[in-house]
């Protein structure tokens, strides 16, 4: 059940990666400049253990009108990369991470989610935000053998 779930996950990021890789073209001189802007927010409660095999995993991607992938801040430090992953070492032992869009992009995708393997459920809660709009956000109680697995998807 355990590699079925983490597979599962993977399976889902993979996914996105390349559905995103999949460009939408633009009439957009600008390259996309005047675009979106993204702030997600993710916080898991202190029950979120990686001792206890708990597992959660956030993934961002954005490009511009001409398909350029845009960086991302984590907590203030910018990550460079086709597709941003912050996961269960970053969260471990609850944490608040704040992603922003380093620059404005015309098209993104977030997926984010987790399950627990041990004893104790955790608390994540988010919101994410496109130009300063709430798009989504809310809390969720992850429990052990949750069925179906928390997964979230949005497009920015």
């Amino acid at each position: 059940m355990k590699i079925q779930k983490k597979s599962l996950l993977m399976a889902g990021m993979l996914a996105l990666t390349v559905l995103f890789s999949c460009k939408k073209k633009s009439d957009d001189p600008t390259g996309g400049t005047e675009g979106k802007k993204a702030k997600i927010t993710i916080s898991l409660s202190s029950e979120f253990k990686k001792a206890e095999s708990d597992k959660f995993d956030v993934t961002v991607v954005g490009a511009n009108a001409t398909g350029t992938t845009i960086d991302w801040l984590v907590d203030g430090v910018t990550k460079k990369g086709s597709a941003i992953t912050v996961g269960t070492d970053d969260f471990n032992g609850g944490k608040t991470i704040v992603i922003e869009s380093a620059s404005s992009f015309y098209a993104g995708n977030l997926s984010f989610g987790g399950f627990e393997f041990g004893a104790t459920p955790f608390t994540v809660t988010y919101k994410i935000e496109v130009n300063g709009k709430i798009i989504d956000q809310g809390s969720e109680r992850i429990v052990k053998d949750r069925d179906p697995l928390f997964i979230k998807q949005y497009q920015l």
